[in-house]
């Protein structure tokens, strides 16, 4: 358990690793999964689901129940608020034909779509591990993730802006398996994601020149897959999750198979 809290300590404090898929004990084969995330509120005065969702569709491959690789692609529609009010003292606020260039741009305007592929690679110190010379009393997952991001609206469309960025992004995960006496068995796990983005606009002062803006944040998420053990093609799973994304509540929900 020292030995455990002293790798819990130099992960959380160098910043460990990004989205991480189900792994059941010594698998190696293929795996295929979509995923959708909702925004909702559970506390404010608007609608409970909110417009602003996530897809996601994800292909990888995993090695020994150790390393996996994946492939995914994600499309994101951020519109959380009812009404958008322009700032008079910003000529590129949220108004009609204008936009906010900030930090928190997903929240400052209308209908921002985010699209884009990244690239993931994740390693798992799971019970087969020889790291440690006692069993761990749960597993460990550290990941990296590399992507780009291109956003579109209507505001941006009618100001000829191009808008786009690169990311990468770190996770440390903790997770176990669960045999159970009927034909599924569990993972349930918790993520930490850390995000480090570079967002682009063209300038507004400087024609033919560029401005950009970093942005860090992060966010847990709580997941509990369920694999089902018997089928006629490899291993289907479901995967139900809550998580707190650019400042507030996902339901999410994966479906993807094993093979």
């Amino acid at each position: 358990m020292k030995q455990l809290r002293k790798l819990i300590l130099i992960l959380s404090i160098t910043f460990l690793p990004a989205q991480t898929n189900i792994i059941p004990e010594g698998f190696n084969g293929f795996s295929v999964s979509m995923k959708h995330d909702q925004n909702v509120d559970f506390f404010g005065e608007g609608k409970f689901f909110r417009s602003s969702f996530t897809n996601n569709l994800n292909v990888g491959y995993i090695y020994n129940g150790t390393v996996s690789i994946d492939l995914n692609y994600g499309y994101s529609l951020f519109d959380r608020k009812d009404e958008y009010f322009i700032d008079e003292n910003n000529a590129h606020t949220s108004g009609d034909d204008s936009f906010n260039f900030i930090d928190n741009f997903r929240v400052e305007n209308r209908e921002v779509g985010d699209k884009g592929f990244s690239f993931g690679l994740t390693y798992y110190i799971n019970e087969s591990q020889t790291i440690f010379p006692k069993q761990l009393p749960v597993n460990l997952s550290l990941g990296f993730r590399y992507g780009n991001s291109s956003y579109t609206s209507d505001n941006l469309d009618a100001l000829n802006q191009d808008f786009y960025g690169k990311f990468y992004s770190l996770e440390f995960g903790v997770y176990k398996e669960i045999e159970t006496a009927a034909s599924f068995f569990m993972i349930p796990r918790i993520n930490l994601h850390i995000t480090n983005e570079k967002n682009i606009y063209d300038s507004f002062i400087n024609e033919g020149e560029t401005e950009s803006f970093n942005l860090s944040s992060n966010y847990f998420e709580v997941a509990l897959p369920f694999v089902l053990e018997r089928a006629t093609v490899g291993k289907p799973y479901f995967e139900p999750s809550i998580s707190n994304r650019h400042g507030s509540t996902h339901l999410g929900f994966k479906f993807g198979f094993l093979f």
